[in-house]
């Protein structure tokens, strides 16, 4: 059972791509380029988080994505900001809403999900409300740098 809720989160994402192909095909290598950060982010974050016991995976899809796992780091948390862009950017308050509920979900539901299936460890020292601040400062930075991948920020200082 766990392990099909590990493959969902997974899989299911990417099949949803799909639907977002057909809405709007060029929508994926729009906002790939920021999901590709994210996922970097996001390896990184984990690869602290292992060694600073925030939290452990004990069930994985993989022996060797304990660190990154990548039912979420390379499949929910990837494809969501895809979604969550392809909505709301442009809109910097829905984005940060928007964003901010799903860390919620993800925070105070997922990682509870998490610790009652014994996916995770039941310890771990960062508490749901410092993830969430984590995830906030992630989302800005994401949200910035994508400014600056369309060419809404000018770096150019001709003057």
């Amino acid at each position: 059972m766990v392990k099909l809720i590990l493959w969902s989160f997974f899989l299911l994402p990417w099949i949803s791509l799909i639907f977002l192909h057909k809405l709007d095909n060029e929508a994926i290598r729009r906002y790939m380029p920021v999901a590709f950060l994210a996922t970097i982010i996001n390896t990184i974050l984990y690869q602290i988080a292992w060694t600073y016991d925030w939290w452990k995976y004990k069930e994985t899809l993989f022996a060797w994505d304990k660190v990154a796992q990548v039912h979420t780091v390379y499949g929910v948390f990837l494809v969501g900001t895809i979604w969550i862009f392809y909505f709301t950017f442009g809109k910097f308050w829905l984005y940060f809403i928007v964003n901010f509920i799903v860390d919620c979900i993800y925070s105070f539901g997922f990682r509870a999900l998490w610790k009652k299936l014994k996916i995770t460890t039941a310890g771990g020292i960062l508490s749901p409300f410092e993830g969430i601040i984590i995830m906030t400062f992630i989302a800005i930075i994401l949200y910035g740098y994508h400014k600056w991948q369309e060419g809404l920020i000018d770096t150019d200082s001709k003057g």
